[in-house]
């Protein structure tokens, strides 16, 4: 046997054997934990940061476990999980109680949150079907809408309409809570009249037969443009201490925005290990609506923040007068750069 093929072997050798040991041949990986609200195609740049490696890449190895709604706050204070992804809307009203999380990045600026209502529903609403947006809402006084959890993201957005048309959302509805599956088979059974979430969920229900009444990106109203609303969340201090965790977590996301926006085959085929019992119509729908309203360079910025204030105070999601952190308290994007 020549010299270079003993030697091409032994290196070889040498190479499994550091792999196999955890030696430096191999980046060290440390452990995160990210909670999410719900199952949602509004996080597809973590999936696909997860199934294509991304984080990996960055010496991360994360880990998603799914805490309801708001409970992902509670989560992240209490070390359960160490990042969070979810709107800014409740980032904010979570500061109002003292629940502080500082958010570091922003993966979407625009609502997509949709109101969904069964089809005999629609029927008897008849012409309110080409209606603006706050006639529309107002015309489902006295129904059952499902939510996916009270004070989240999809009953903020249900109860600023209303309160901007004039209604009492506390008693002009009847709010049921459900898992996003749950409620597409609740509209799809009659057992509720309309659902607000968001895609997959909202396009299923629609192919299930319910119609689309209100589609969050085509509400035109002042507090929805621009808005944090999909922020990365850590504890105010995790960042000092976990510096290049936070910045390989966010140069993650931020590759996963970019291959959202260059490829959307090895996209899909990502997200599609998550959503694999997803109708693949529905999934690449919804993941175009996404991908459109991705913001490529996780910018927050202090209109971002003076809206979701807004929008928070109107909603009721906090109270007029509550008093919440300056921007520079609750943004600290230079923290993951």
């Amino acid at each position: 046997m020549s010299y270079s093929v003993k030697k091409a072997r032994f290196a070889a050798l040498v190479s499994c054997l550091m792999f196999a040991s955890g030696g430096s041949a191999v980046q060290a990986q440390t452990a995160v934990t990210m909670a999410l609200p719900a199952q949602s195609l509004l996080f597809a740049p973590a999936y696909i940061a997860v199934e294509r490696g991304l984080f990996r890449e960055q010496g991360i190895d994360a880990k998603i476990i799914y805490v309801a709604g708001p409970g992902v706050i509670p989560a992240v204070l209490g070390k359960s999980a160490d990042f969070t992804l979810i709107s800014g809307g409740i980032q904010v009203a979570a500061a109002a109680r003292n629940q502080k999380l500082v958010a570091i990045a922003n993966t979407q600026d625009r609502f997509t949150t949709d109101i969904i209502v069964r089809k005999p529903v629609a029927d008897k609403l008849g012409s309110m079907a080409s209606a603006g947006a706050l006639d529309k809402v107002k015309a489902l006084k006295g129904l059952t809408i499902g939510i996916d959890a009270v004070n989240g993201l999809p009953h903020s957005f249900l109860r600023y309409l209303a309160r901007k048309a004039g209604m009492n959302p506390e008693t002009d509805f009847t709010i049921t809570a459900l898992q996003p599956q749950a409620m597409v088979a609740a509209m799809k059974s009659g057992t509720i009249d309309a659902m607000a979430f968001s895609p997959p969920f909202s396009l299923t229900a629609v192919a299930d037969g319910g119609v689309m009444w209100v589609s969050g990106p085509d509400v035109d109203l002042p507090e929805m443009k621009t808005f944090p609303y999909n922020v990365v969340l850590v504890r105010p201090d995790h960042c000092q201490a976990q510096a290049a965790i936070c910045r390989g977590f966010v140069a993650a996301l931020r590759k996963a925005v970019a291959l959202m926006k260059s490829d959307p085959t090895a996209s899909l085929a990502a997200l599609g290990k998550t959503f694999d019992k997803m109708e693949p119509g529905a999934l690449k729908q919804s993941f175009e609506i996404f991908a459109k309203y991705a913001r490529s360079d996780l910018e927050l910025t202090d209109d971002m923040y003076r809206n979701v204030v807004s929008f928070d105070r109107i909603s009721g999601i906090i109270p007029e007068d509550a008093k919440v952190p300056p921007a520079g308290e609750l943004y600290s994007p230079a923290s993951a750069n």
